[in-house]
């Protein structure tokens, strides 16, 4: 459903733009030498994966967004704890070690009307009972989500915008004012359905869901107005881009809900794919291995794949 929305909100972002030239570079990705495999078989048929990181102590967290849950898996990939969190989106780990959850990643909060239900929650992740609780609420859509340095939380909300949120989980409003937002077509912006986020050093990079040319956005964190185009993945052709990770210096992996990881280097503007074969959603690195990216799936599988 969310894809649907997000195809229907593109093609009219699309006759906005109309056939204006846009900045950024064009690619034509060569394949990346890798091989892929299945490291979690998908539960069931709902078992939709949303996204996924990993903690301190080496378990794999997965969100399962139509299942409304967040599960663990140990290091032999065994279900080792089940957590309630309403449609559960982005996971990170933040600030004193604690895993944080964008929830409301639904399809009606994409929709520019209504409420702003979207909230992010905390998990311990050592605590005996682990339980889901309230950390920032007055969001749209929160989909990504990254941290900085300081603690602030940098949300991709797939119907404001990109949202910085202070260690206290309130709203910078300011910084926020200037940041890219979700249906605002500019030559940098030239879609919707603001996604995924990372940071790399003193650079946020989001995605858009659906934009004319499978779109990445560099977004100075001491300059958010300054936001620019740094690839155009799936150009000449319109793209599905959903989650990304910072897997080195400068060094992105996306995925795309057409099945595609690209890997990204945005200093030397070059890219190349590699083609699992299912709709992906997100990746995060293995830790200590940036060579290992474990990639979540709309159908439920969880993939290993090495560079």
């Amino acid at each position: 459903m969310r894809r649907i929305l997000a195809v229907v909100a593109a093609l009219a972002m699309g006759a906005t733009i109309g056939a204006a030239t846009l900045s950024g570079p064009a690619s034509a990705a060569p394949d990346c030498a890798a091989t892929v495999r299945t490291l979690i078989p998908s539960p069931s048929p709902t078992a939709w994966a949303e996204n996924l990181t990993y903690d301190a102590a080496g378990n794999l967290w997965v969100t399962r967004s139509l299942d409304s849950t967040v599960q663990r898996y140990d290091r032999n990939n065994r279900l080792t704890a089940t957590v309630p969190v309403t449609a559960p989106g982005a996971i990170r780990t933040g600030p004193r070690g604690k895993l944080y959850v964008t929830s409301g990643n639904s399809a009606t909060n994409m929709l520019p009307v209504g409420p702003l239900t979207g909230t992010i929650v905390t998990i311990d992740p050592r605590a005996p009972r682990r339980v889901a609780k309230p950390w920032a609420r007055g969001l749209g859509m929160p989909n990504g989500l990254a941290f900085d340095k300081a603690g602030n939380a940098y949300v991709s909300d797939s119907r404001l915008g990109v949202v910085r949120l202070k260690p206290n989980g309130s709203i910078d409003r300011r910084w926020s004012a200037a940041a890219p937002k979700n249906v605002a077509p500019t030559a940098t912006v030239n879609g919707t359905g603001i996604n995924g986020a990372a940071i790399d050093g003193d650079t946020l990079y989001v995605t858009l869901t659906t934009s004319l040319t499978g779109r990445v956005i560099a977004v100075p964190l001491a300059h958010p107005e300054r936001a620019r185009a740094v690839a155009d993945l799936t150009a000449p052709l319109p793209g599905l881009v959903d989650d990304l990770a910072v897997i080195g210096p400068s060094k992105l992996a996306v995925t795309t809900t057409l099945g595609q990881l690209y890997v990204v280097n945005v200093r030397i503007g070059s890219s190349c794919a590699v083609n699992v074969g299912a709709p992906l959603t997100a990746v995060t690195a293995t830790p200590g291995d940036p060579t290992r990216l474990v990639v979540a799936s709309e159908n439920g599988t969880v993939y290993v794949v090495r560079l």
